[in-house]
């Protein structure tokens, strides 16, 4: 059976080439239009992918990409109206059969075109909500910083003024105290401020932000700075209304007392109020104390002797032995030292007495009116008399008190 009537072979002829011209036309129509509906179905993607930004950069780099898709559309839409015009020359010299070389249609390709062009304005939205979003989040990050930075700056100039207090040296112990309370009531005062810090963070994490580029400090590194600052005025205060109560009750003047102060500062190292066993036996060098490279106080003892007064030095300051010497327990030994400690012209008007007002003393003289514990130890620690009127054996009682004075007992 034949598709069409018969007809001379001219006729037939002619039909062949209409075929392949029709042929020709839809393979062309498939060529532009599988390509096409190709970029419709990623263009479509791309509009309906969600996203998530944290910066006003990101949403602009997204906006930035739209408006290069929103601009190539006069080209696509040449397109789509040249395939309109391709599948009508086709229909109007093909009234029967299918294209051979595509499934495409172009009212289905119109159908996603038009679906395109209303995805565009809901794009354009999405992107605006966000630019706003992402202001609104720049602004908070900002707010925040500024405090932020000033309350760090702040904290800062705040401990300055705690060194200041105790640093001055025209400041009595008693003015220390008044400038620290004063200090401690303008410290509180800010506490407004840092629990603005806290609510602007809360709004932070509320809205999910979790970088700002306007400000290094976290709440929590602020959080600690206050927390430091706010225990240091009060200790530093408990600190000099101790003094002044050690000043008051051992009878011992101010500058004593800041002398041993700042010596104790000077090796507390971390600030803590504190003394480990090493700093301790530095701080007594510095107060005058001989202590010698093998972490003993040097005198004329055995070394087993010198490590036993050590032992027990530690056992007045540090009784339980936490590896620690407080401020307290510092002050309480030093005063005890001081309130024991002859002076060198008490020792030799002593011991002059007992060589009968002569410039050198026998060791029977010693051991006839001295204990027989301290007679040997004052006799060990003697130097030999050297002046012209001395006599075989005599001892020069002066350099020992000389030597003594100043040291403890220990």
């Amino acid at each position: 059976m034949e598709c069409y009537p018969h007809s001379p072979s001219g006729s037939r002829g002619g039909s062949r080439e209409t075929q392949e011209k029709i042929d020709g036309m839809r393979l062309d129509f498939a060529k532009k239009a599988n390509p096409f509906n190709n970029w419709l179905e990623g263009a479509r993607e791309d509009l309906l992918d969600m996203f998530v930004c944290h910066s006003i950069e990101e949403v602009n780099s997204l906006v930035t990409v739209h408006e290069e898709f929103k601009a190539c559309l006069p080209e696509f839409h040449q397109i789509f109206l040249d395939i309109q015009q391709m599948q009508q020359d086709i229909d109007v010299v093909a009234t029967f059969g299918s294209n051979p070389y595509t499934n495409l249609e172009v009212d289905s390709l119109g159908t996603k075109w038009n679906e395109l062009l209303q995805l565009i304005p809901q794009r354009d939205q999405l992107l605006q909500d966000a630019l706003v979003k992402e202001k609104k989040k720049d602004e908070l990050r900002k707010t925040f910083a500024n405090h932020a930075n000033w309350f760090a700056n702040w904290t800062a100039e705040e401990q300055l003024k705690i060194s200041e207090s105790t640093m001055g040296p025209d400041l009595t112990l008693n003015e220390q105290l008044h400038y620290l309370g004063e200090l401690l009531e303008e410290v509180e005062a800010y506490k407004p401020q840092y629990e603005e810090l806290e609510n602007l963070n809360k709004m932070i994490q509320n809205e999910v932000i979790f970088n700002n580029p306007y400000c290094k400090h976290t709440m929590e590194s602020l959080n600690v700075s206050w927390e430091e600052l706010h225990n240091s005025v009060a200790r530093q205060k408990n600190a000099v209304e101790n003094q002044i109560l050690v000043r008051d009750s051992k009878g011992i003047n101010e500058e004593q007392v800041k002398e041993m102060k700042s010596a104790f500062d000077h090796f507390d190292k971390n600030d803590d109020g504190k003394l480990d066993h090493f700093e301790f036996r530095a701080c007594l060098v510095s107060l005058g104390y001989n202590v010698d490279t093998e972490e003993h106080l040097v005198n004329n003892a055995s070394e087993s002797e010198r490590q036993s007064d050590f032992e027990r030095v530690l056992q007045m300051v540090d009784p339980d032995m936490t590896g620690q010497v407080t401020f307290q327990a510092f002050m309480d030994f030093m005063t005890q030292e001081a309130s024991d400690m002859d002076t060198a012209e008490q020792i030799i008007a002593s011991f002059r007495v007992l060589a009968g007002d002569k410039r050198y003393i026998m060791p029977e003289e010693i051991r006839r009116e001295l204990p027989s514990h301290q007679a040997e130890y004052c006799i060990a620690r003697m130097s030999p008399y050297e002046g012209h009127d001395g006599i075989p054996g005599s001892l020069d009682y002066m350099s020992f008190a000389t030597a003594l004075y100043g040291q403890s007992d220990l």
